[in-house]
């Protein structure tokens, strides 16, 4: 008698990371990917799910969200296993209209709580810094390296919301990320340029649609990333600059990598490589964010840079709003809040744009949205991986599953999509955690408050 020595047996599937495609099955004890072993192994397990003629691949790791305006992790979470999620690792400040009062320190136990009672997924954090974190930085930051959240994120824009960061609060930063072990994420954007330029169109009466993407020329982003690299290299500090949608960025960044010292890494996003600025032509503010849509030609340049291994992270950078905070969507978009959604469409959207319309290898979205986040973020093996040892995060996909994009049919408060109408071949079939199915014929299997908090570990 053959004895059942697994928990769960995947079978008949072509299991996919960041080297190749191979048919494979995988089989999960405890939570763990056991082992991967050749079809007709011998080996059995108490449940047996079929994959043949779909892809399964390591759980999606989304790595910029910002779970505190429309949406919370609670809606988030959910949606993001309806897209083949796993883990998420939100941006989290102390900012008072976030839900926090206090200091950094009490935001990150703050969230940790709130991710820990309302997400059904696991989940790491980054902190946003803002002027008022600046205080007792020195002492913040090492206890909060500590506890486990090593990115910080801080923002050369917005003066006007009291988060820009000057140069010498920047230099100081970094300093101190450096001496802790730390990674510093970047909104770079030269903020006294766009504010001087939405100034001048306000000035003129120019508040339309059309003059949003001229207040924050391409060249506001490549500068602040040539500033911000600059003051990295000389204090050799891990950089990561997030959300770039300019070609001329990507040079920026290659220059620097060129030079040799510390890591940069570059994310951008899958609004950046699929649409343009025709949607704030055709629906105004609703697709507002910064920096802005911007034109063809950089979303083909930032093709090129995931394909040729410059880019290594795709996110979402979720911030949606419901449409009524979104007005005025024509008459003034310098005064509507910025931010689109993107949770539940991030890994179907840019899978079909990359393997289906791109011919992308799929090997490649793999790395950039599974490992590549996962070691950047200090929780890899553990995440953004099957292989032994692995949590059996697992995402078994459907590449001849045609669907057709609804906002009233997805998963969270804000009331709109970026992609609506949009028809998109591929779709995730099932979804699981440490060994656990999450989603399963369209239905979500679990509730909120299984998650776990993920402890960065230094690379």
């Amino acid at each position: 008698m053959t004895t059942v020595e697994y928990d769960t047996h995947i079978k008949g599937g072509v299991l996919v990371n960041s080297k190749e495609m191979r048919l494979a099955d995988v089989f999960i004890k405890d939570g763990l990917v056991a082992c991967i072993e050749k079809r007709d192994s011998g080996k059995k397990a108490k449940q047996v799910i079929d994959a043949t003629g779909k892809y399964v691949l390591p759980g999606i790791v989304e790595a910029h969200l910002h779970p505190v305006y429309a949406d919370r992790l609670d809606t988030l979470s959910q949606s993001a296993v309806y897209g083949g999620i796993t883990t998420l690792i939100p941006y989290i400040g102390a900012v008072k209209a976030w839900g926090v009062e206090g200091n950094l320190w009490d935001a990150v136990n703050y969230f940790i709580e709130e991710g820990s009672r309302d997400s059904v997924i696991d989940f790491a954090l980054h902190c946003s810094l803002v002027g008022t974190d600046l205080a007792d930085l020195e002492e913040t930051v090492p206890k909060i390296c500590a506890r486990g959240v090593r990115s910080f994120k801080g923002f050369m824009a917005y003066r006007r919301r009291g988060m820009n960061l000057g140069d010498a609060d920047l230099m100081r930063i970094l300093s101190v990320l450096k001496a802790n072990g730390g990674l510093f994420c970047v909104h770079a954007e030269n903020g006294d340029l766009c504010d001087f330029l939405e100034d001048k169109f306000i000035e003129e009466g120019k508040t339309g649609p059309e003059y949003y993407l001229p207040s924050r020329p391409k060249i506001t982003e490549a500068e602040a990333a040539y500033r911000i690299l600059s003051f990295a290299k000389v204090l050799d500090c891990p950089m990561y600059i997030v959300h770039i949608s300019a070609k001329e960025t990507l040079d920026v960044v290659e220059t620097f990598r060129n030079m040799g010292g510390p890591p940069i890494y570059a994310e951008t996003c899958t609004h950046y490589l699929t649409l343009t600025n025709d949607e704030m032509l055709k629906i105004g503010s609703l697709a507002k964010v910064s920096p802005p849509l911007r034109e063809k030609v950089d979303n083909d340049a930032l093709w090129q840079a995931v394909i040729a291994g410059k880019i290594d992270v795709i996110g979402s950078d979720t911030g949606g709003h419901m449409i009524s905070k979104k007005e005025p969507r024509f008459g003034d978009v310098f005064k509507a809040p910025g931010g689109i959604p993107g949770q539940e469409t991030l890994f179907t959207v840019t899978y079909d744009e990359a393997v289906n319309r791109r011919m992308v290898s799929l090997c490649r979205l793999v790395e950039v949205m599974c490992e590549k986040p996962a070691k950047i973020f200090g929780i890899f093996p553990r995440k953004g991986l099957l292989e032994p040892g692995s949590d059996a995060d697992v995402l078994i996909f459907d590449p001849m599953k045609e669907h057709t994009i609804h906002a009233a049919e997805q998963h969270v408060k804000t009331d709109y999509s970026m992609y609506e109408d949009r028809k998109v071949l591929g779709a995730p079939e099932l979804v699981m955690q440490r060994g656990e199915i999450l989603l399963q014929d369209g239905e979500l299997k679990v509730k909120k408050g299984r998650a776990r908090f993920l402890e960065s570990n230094p690379a």
